[in-house]
Formats: C-alpha cells, sequence, structure tokens
C-alpha cells in the first residue's frame, strides 16, 4: 500500500513539474515576442504580471494579444483584465 502510495505521489510530481516547466517556458517565449513588439519596459510588466499565474490557457490568450494589440498598454491592460477574472 504505501508503495503504491508513493509512486502515485512521484507520477503527480512529475506531471506537476512538466507542467509548470511549460508554462515557465511559454512564458519566456511570450516575453521575448512582447520585447519584440512593444519594448523591453512593456515585457518586464507582463513579466510581473504573470509570474506565478501563467497556465497554458493564459499564456495562448496573451501570445494571441500580443500580435493583435496595437500599444504595450492595451496588452497590459487586456492581461490584467484577464488575471483579475480569473482571481475571482
Amino acid at each position: 500500500m504505501r508503495a503504491e502510495s508513493f509512486e502515485q505521489g512521484v507520477e503527480r510530481g512529475v506531471r506537476q513539474g512538466i507542467a509548470q516547466g511549460r508554462a515557465e517556458g511559454g512564458a519566456h517565449v511570450i516575453g521575448l515576442l512582447a520585447a519584440l513588439k512593444f519594448g523591453s519596459g512593456t515585457a518586464a510588466h507582463l513579466a510581473g504580471l504573470l509570474e506565478g499565474r501563467a497556465n497554458q490557457e493564459n499564456l495562448d490568450k496573451v501570445g494571441r494579444w500580443i500580435l493583435e494589440c496595437e500599444s504595450g498598454s492595451e496588452l497590459l491592460s487586456r492581461v490584467s483584465g484577464l488575471l483579475a477574472k480569473t482571481s475571482e
């Protein structure tokens, strides 16, 4: 029973680690894209907003918004709104 429980814990930990690594990698790419389009200030602000709150669904939206938005302030406004909704 203990060995089975241990194995399940290890498997869960590995899955969580993989998901976290993907989110961190995705957030890094999002930051690079934001910096290229809107500058390092916007990218830094975006990184602060996403820190510890980036999941794949949010990163997908933010990536699309980088392409759609005309300004860094528009992007940051959209991201702030998204995160406000998800923290409720």
